[in-house]
């Protein structure tokens, strides 16, 4: 990674990202902060608000508890219960009567719309405000409500708008059912039926609200999320619990969260009425109000410094780009100058513009570099000159070791008196000798080849039937240069020191293998191999002052001399990238593999 990408996700580590992630904490604090507060104060209005139901129910259950023992509300269910299996309905007598004793006793508070009495055989009687006829009995038995009533024994049920299909769905009536007994004996006489329409839900609930228009909406609902009240009055019927999905759980216990109501953030608090014992079964008040309404002019603070802080942040980052991005790119033209100089490229120069001080930092590089090269140029003449003297001697070391082991090969045939095969031998090495006097350090690969094998054809005379030989050179590669005698030493060696101590036909292959920029060359032999603990001592070294002659001792300097010529021959001409690498196992045979690169010299 660069200096100039450091720097930047540095500037975006220290300074961008600690900033934003303060503003986001600050944010959220005040956020939760706000939000705690609210819920807290919201929860004190919910307690007054529970207070004012509270008292409404009670006041609504004495009145009910206060006549339902009179004797004259007690007297009309057993007239009905005297009305004979037979007989259908009451006499109009009894109906009057009754209605009159209705409307001068329960009828009197105003809240109550209606009452209807049913006996236990379901003989009724309902009186009321207006038209209209009371449940059937058989409705209300085949309610999911009954049981309840029956399971109260007395006490009052109340049952809001909607929450039970059998009984009405008008807005703000509710319904009191309850079981009645006899004052006296406790005996079941039957049950009644009361229907309130309780208009002071509206002045409990507005008297909480400011303004009508106020963003704040309270719900009343029970416990399944059925909502009875809306202050609103558009939501009442529906389901609370559809309106905010996953967000609110009315078996938690009293509690603030923020959510999405009606496509707008909210604040949203839940309180249990816990009035059962009023007959008001796990009925709770929903209070949604809208965040906006809550921040307020805190929010609208907040957004103006999260604004200010951004431009802070953008002229940074453009100060970071402008100023701190010239130096480092200074910085990394000049790292980018001394990797090319490193390179080996001296040519190599900074720019230098303005008066600061990055001018006299340029100024000194190029002065520096300058410098180098003109101590580069020397160590290298100085390098030149070391190399060919090193060539030169490696080159008389190759010449008398090669003619001595010929002129070996040559008198010992002629002591044998073949004058043939030495004149055959003295016309090959005649060949020999005009490719090894030649100036020319470097010659084709196709004469390298004819050499080897004009070498091999004087082999041939000493080692007659001991060896056989195989060359193998595509034609593309034949014009491609090679140091003069680098593949007859090779072939001397498995010649001399592979096949001497065998008893069976040797074999020599000579490879010319095209690999891309280079030029492979093999050199195999199926002879005696080189042991483990001597094949070490021909490891390949990179170091060109350690001469490969010089590593392999005294007692073998005489076997592996034209080995280690060419090996050091190649690393001299053509660098450490090349060179030669021997593979042997003792009893298997030899393989050497010459590395050159693949070029072609002038003249050739």
């Amino acid at each position: 990674m660069n200096l100039n990408k450091k720097v930047f996700i540095g500037f975006l580590m220290f300074i961008i990202i600690p900033l934003f992630v303060l503003g986001s904490a600050v944010y959220t604090v005040s956020q939760q902060l706000i939000e705690k507060k609210y819920g807290d104060l919201t929860e004190v209005t919910l307690q007054a608000i529970s207070r004012n139901i509270y008292y409404m129910f009670k006041e609504a259950n004495y009145f009910s508890d206060f006549w339902m023992v009179k004797e004259s509300i007690q007297g009309i269910y057993r007239t009905i219960d005297e009305v004979k299996p037979n007989e259908e309905t009451l006499s109009s007598y009894d109906l009057n009567t009754f209605d009159t004793l209705l409307r001068g006793s329960i009828l009197t508070y105003s809240p109550v719309q209606s009452v209807a009495i049913y006996n236990n055989n379901g003989k009724s009687f309902n009186a009321g405000r207006g038209g209209g006829s009371a449940l059937p009995w058989t409705a209300l038995t085949q309610s999911t409500a009954f049981q309840h009533i029956q399971e109260l024994n007395g006490s009052p049920l109340w049952i809001g708008p909607s929450e039970y299909k059998e009984f009405g769905t008008g807005r703000g009536e509710f319904y009191q059912a309850r079981m009645v007994k006899d004052f006296w004996t406790m005996d079941n006489l039957g049950f009644m039926l009361l229907k309130f329409k309780f208009n002071e839900l509206d002045q409990i609930f507005k008297s909480f609200n400011t303004n009508e228009e106020s963003s704040k909406r309270y719900l009343l609902v029970n416990k399944s999320g059925l909502i009875f009240y809306d202050n609103k009055q558009n939501l009442e019927g529906a389901n609370v619990l559809q309106l905010l999905p996953g967000k609110l759980d009315l078996q938690l216990n009293n509690n603030s969260f923020k959510a999405n109501f009606q496509n707008e953030k909210s604040l949203v608090s839940l309180y249990h009425l816990n009035i059962n014992q009023m007959g008001v079964q796990d009925w709770s008040v929903v209070s949604i109000t809208s965040w906006k309404y809550v921040a307020g002019e805190i929010e609208t603070i907040m957004k103006l410094v999260a604004g200010i802080t951004f431009v802070c942040l953008f002229f940074a980052l453009v100060y970071n780009l402008v100023f701190v991005r010239k130096i480092i790119q200074l910085i990394l033209r000049m790292l980018s100058s001394m990797k090319k100089v490193e390179r080996g490229d001296l040519t190599t120069r900074m720019e230098e513009s303005g008066k600061d001080e990055t001018s006299a930092l340029a100024r000194g590089f190029n002065s520096l570099v300058v410098r180098v090269e003109d101590l580069l140029e020397e160590v290298k003449r100085q390098q030149d000159r070391k190399n060919k003297a090193e060539l030169m001697l490696l080159q008389a070391q190759i010449k008398p070791h090669f003619l001595f082991n010929t002129l070996e090969s040559i008198n010992v045939l002629a002591i044998q008196n073949q004058g043939k095969k030495v004149s055959q031998m003295v016309y090959r090495l005649g060949n020999l000798l005009r490719i090894g006097m030649e100036n020319r350090e470097e010659i084709s690969l196709k004469q390298e080849l004819e050499h080897l094998k004009s070498y091999l054809e004087i082999q041939e005379f000493r080692f007659e039937d001991q060896f056989q030989y195989d060359i193998q050179a595509p034609p593309e590669l034949l014009d491609y240069c090679i140091l003069k005698l680098t593949l007859q030493p090779l072939v001397e060696n498995s010649l001399q020191h592979g096949f001497e101590p065998i008893d069976y036909m040797g074999m020599i292959s000579v490879k010319v293998v095209d690999e891309g920029e280079r030029i492979a060359l093999y050199v195999k032999d199926n002879g005696i191999g080189i042991n483990a603990e001597k094949l070490a001592k021909f490891h390949y070294k990179t170091e060109l002052e350690t001469p490969f002659h010089e590593i392999l001792g005294v007692n073998e300097e005489r076997r592996g001399l034209g080995v280690s010529n060419v090996a050091d021959r190649i690393r001299i001409q053509y660098g450490t990238h090349y060179g030669m690498f021997i593979c042997s196992q003792e009893g298997q045979g030899t393989t050497m593999k010459i590395v050159i690169p693949k070029n072609k010299g002038e003249g050739l």
